[in-house]
């Protein structure tokens, strides 16, 4: 529109309207949004309304024919409903909670058939306008067509009643009058099809409240709860404030069996009732509060009984005050309970209780009535004590002790010790704890049991000794066990502490939290037998019980294990033959694993390999350290090599072997494995692993030169010296190394030595030629090596005098290397032997005997 013409238009402000129309709410549009863009978007939705009423005439076309079955047309629309009015609906009902206002449908329905209406139905939410359905109402003709249908129905002619209805059905699908005339008619003789059109008729007329109803109560009638459920839901969307269809609905979801919804809905239904009805407003606000309460849920039960008590407070009685109160102190709300116990139970405050929260310098005093109740007294001094009143403390113990006797009103005293002791009033709490272990009702093991506490907080160690003895002796309470020893450790009772921590594994259940600072204990004052003993025991818990050298190989292949712990289940258990220990309680996994280090590393400290290997294999059948299954692997090799087993060593190796050739091919070459591997021979003895060497350089061709140096090892050691020669070489052309030098020259000088050799000078010179390449590879600052071995080849040899040359070089040798490690480096001893064989063979004794005397020592 041009400007001109805009001008003839004047924007009108508060516009008055009937009182019964529907309310609008003006909106202005978004900034950004055109004309065009506005007009597009209001045709958009007046094409998509237009659609969903042709679908929904078109669906109700083929259930009036027949054509669908009620359970599909019900799917259908019950899509359309939760996308047109589920959200809005709570919406709306939020709203009219909130503000008390409640829109009249049944005017806005008059008044639109007053004007031949056809078309949604507009509300406003917060300022958003917000599309209903579309509902349609029946032009002047067939309002004639339907009262006539209803009059055939008086008279009884049913068959002309349903014919009209029916027409009228056809040309308008979504008058919901038909389906109330065609329900009646059912009514008597098909319950089911009276259902239906009953259902029908609600959906079509959505504010019809009473319908609803009916249609619930027919349902409850046929044992469709859900369906009642649903049409109660539906009726309270139009009438949110009708405490009765809530109270049905929440009644009818407590019988179906859900009790947490049912009791959501009586604790939505709480702020709606009324205060003519008190009483069962208390009444259902204390059912809520108490559920919500078994729930753990104290704010939700505390707002229910807020709620009633805002409404009703002069008709609380002294049990519903309690448990308000109750609920006020779980949920920190001191003051509040405070005031609620200066108005109902005549308590006195003089002066201001947030001034004195806020300020030390600021008090407050109270005045307690000698008549109070012992519950609300209780609950007085519990207020006053979370308040951090100490001035006040004094007063209330003496009030307390005036007017409650301990044997009688011992759970009023605990109360208060227990409040004192989440404060940290722990001198105030004992004032209230000795009367109740002194008397005969209360001395039980939890009164004890804080009164060894407080004492423990406040230094008294003697009598917390004393509380906690007494507590184990009632209970055999874990936190009381640990707090003993501690103090015991503490003051340097270390017997008394592990007598403490002992448990009876025939007569109890064992803890183990307990076994395990049994265990420290036990390690820290050097009772290593106990300690292993005791570490073993609760390792065991979660094990499989190793019986045999058969059940240990079996543990060094997972997948094998697997299979006898599936095959094996009836037969034996996890934890058998260990002691029973407490269900649901266990220590971390770490700390564990930690626990199993420190067991090792004493064993090993005590040379006891055998338990060693014994606590390793067992932990390998454990699920519960399947995450340390390569740090268990590495120790039960460990263990194996310690403990001189090597046939299960050679196991492990070989299964190590196996994954890596699969998993990570490219760490089968590093020295650690095969020198771990060499050890393992070398403490067998064993000569057939070449075999297995063998059948490996079959699967892996590309295999370094470490395994070739083993199977040339066991041809050198087993006198087939010419197989020993050939792998050598080979090792040292493709390494170069000094060592494979002279480990050729040694097979070379050994050939030489042999009874029936030919050529022995050749030998003799090609040994020379690679100890020459040997010497020139190794450093100088280890020559002295070098030295030793070209005396002791001379030596074999025969040439005395070149081998009395080498030797006497390595006495003369000295580097800074040697000095810094002559245990393992120093060859000094060796030579001196060697030479004193050699003066001694040939008859020089005394010489001999020098050099036994100067550098040997027995």
């Amino acid at each position: 529109m041009d400007e001109a013409d805009l001008k003839q238009f004047v924007e009108v402000h508060d516009l008055p309207r009937p009182m019964n129309a529907l309310p609008v709410t003006k909106t202005e549009p978004a900034p950004s949004t055109s004309k065009a863009g506005a007009s597009s978007s209001a045709q958009s939705e007046s094409e998509t309304d237009e659609e969903n009423t042709q679908q929904r005439e078109t669906l109700i076309k083929k259930l009036v024919a027949r054509e669908i079955t009620y359970s599909q047309y019900q799917e259908q629309m019950h899509q359309e409903d939760d996308f047109d009015e589920e959200e809005v609906d709570q919406e709306r009902s939020r709203e009219w909670v909130s503000s008390g206002f409640e829109i009249d449908y049944r005017t806005a329905r008059r008044d639109a058939m007053k004007g031949n209406l056809q078309g949604p139905v507009q509300t406003t939410v917060e300022g958003k306008s917000t599309k209903r359905r579309q509902r349609r109402f029946l032009p002047p003709a067939l309002q004639g067509l339907m009262g006539e249908a209803n009059l055939c129905y008086a008279r009884g002619d049913t068959s002309t009643a349903k014919d009209l209805c029916l027409e009228i059905i056809r040309q308008v699908p979504l008058a919901y009058e038909p389906f109330i005339t065609l329900a009646q008619l059912y009514e008597g003789n098909d319950p089911e099809q009276y259902l239906e059109c009953s259902l029908i008729a609600a959906h079509l007329n959505p504010s019809d409240i009473e319908l609803w109803m009916r249609v619930a109560e027919t349902s409850i009638e046929q044992g469709n709860i859900d369906q009642a459920l649903k049409c109660y839901t539906r009726a309270i969307k139009y009438e949110p404030k009708n405490v009765d269809l809530r109270l049905k609905r929440a009644q009818l979801t407590e019988k179906k069996g859900d009790e947490k919804q049912a009791f959501k809905y009586y604790y939505d239904m709480l702020p709606l009732i009324p205060k003519e009805q008190g009483e069962f407003l208390i009444c259902t606000a204390k059912r809520v509060a108490k559920k919500f309460h078994e729930e753990s849920n104290i704010g939700a039960a505390l707002e229910a009984m807020e709620r009633a008590y805002t409404t009703a407070p002069e008709l609380f009685s002294i049990e519903d005050i309690n448990l308000l109160l109750e609920l006020l102190i779980a949920n920190g709300l001191y003051q509040r309970a405070l005031h609620i116990l200066s108005t109902h139970a005549n308590v006195e405050v003089q002066g201001s209780v947030e001034a004195a929260a806020s300020s030390k310098e600021a008090t407050f005093s109270v005045s307690i009535p000698d008549d109070m109740m012992l519950d609300l007294r209780t609950k007085l001094a519990v207020v006053l004590v979370h308040l951090k009143s100490e001035h006040l403390f004094d007063y209330i113990i003496r009030d307390i002790m005036m007017h409650t006797d301990p044997e009688n009103g011992g759970d009023c005293y605990l109360d208060i010790a227990e409040a004192l002791m989440k404060e940290e009033y722990y001198r105030f709490a004992l004032r209230l704890l000795v009367p109740l272990i002194k008397s005969e009702r209360f001395s039980l093991a939890a009164v004890w049991l804080r009164y060894a506490d407080c004492s423990r907080f406040v230094e008294a160690y003697d009598e917390a000794i004393a509380g906690y003895r007494k507590v184990v002796s009632l209970a055999q309470h874990l936190d009381a066990r640990l707090a003993l020893a501690a103090l015991l450790k503490k003051q340097g009772k270390y017997a008394e502490a592990l007598e403490a921590l002992e448990q009876d594994p025939e007569n109890e259940y064992l803890d183990p939290e307990v076994l395990y600072e049994r265990c420290l204990m036990l390690e820290e004052i050097g009772h290593y037998k106990e300690f292993l003993e005791a570490g073993f025991m609760l390792m065991a818990r979660h094990c499989y019980m190793l019986k045999n050298r058969h059940d240990m190989d079996m543990v060094l292949s997972f997948a094998r294990f697997n299979d006898m712990r599936t095959a094996e289940t009836e037969k034996r258990t996890l934890g058998e033959g260990a002691p029973d220990f407490v269900s649901g309680s266990d220590l971390p996994l770490t700390t564990e694993w930690e626990l199993v280090l420190r067991l090792l590393k004493v064993a090993d400290r005590l040379h006891d390999y055998g338990y060693f290997m014994k606590l390793v294999f067992t932990l390998n059948t454990s699920k519960r350290f399947q995450v340390y299954r390569y740090e268990l692997q590495q120790l039960s090799l460990n263990a194996c090599i310690y403990n001189r087993d090597p046939s299960l060593g050679h196991n492990i190796l070989r299964e190590q072997i196996r994954t890596l050739l699969i998993m990570q091919p490219e760490k089968i070459n590093h020295p650690r494995l095969w020198n771990v591997f060499n050890l393992v021979v070398f403490i067998s003895g064993d000569v057939r692993y070449n075999r297995y060497l063998s059948r490996l350089f079959d699967r892996a061709p590309n295999i370094g030169v470490h395994p070739k140096s083993l199977i040339a090892n066991y041809h050198l050691t087993s006198c087939t010296y010419k197989y020993a020669l050939n792998q050598y070489n080979q090792i040292y052309q493709s390494t170069n190394d000094p060592l494979y030098a002279m480990l050729v020259a040694v097979t070379l000088t050994q050939i030489a030595c042999q009874k029936f050799t030919s050529k022995k000078q050749t030998l003799v010179a090609q040994a020379n030629i690679f100890m020459d390449r040997y010497g020139q590879g190794r450093m100088e600052e280890v020559r002295h090596e070098v030295y030793y071995n070209f005396g002791r080849m001379y030596h074999q040899l025969g040439m005395l005098h070149l081998a009395v040359d080498y030797y006497k070089r390595v006495l003369s040798f000295d580097s800074a290397v040697i000095r810094q490690c002559p245990k393992h480096l120093d060859l000094k001893a060796e030579t001196a032997y060697n030479l004193s064989c050699i003066y001694r063979d040939s008859g020089n004794i005394e010489l001999a005997r020098k050099y036994l005397y100067e550098y040997i020592q027995v």
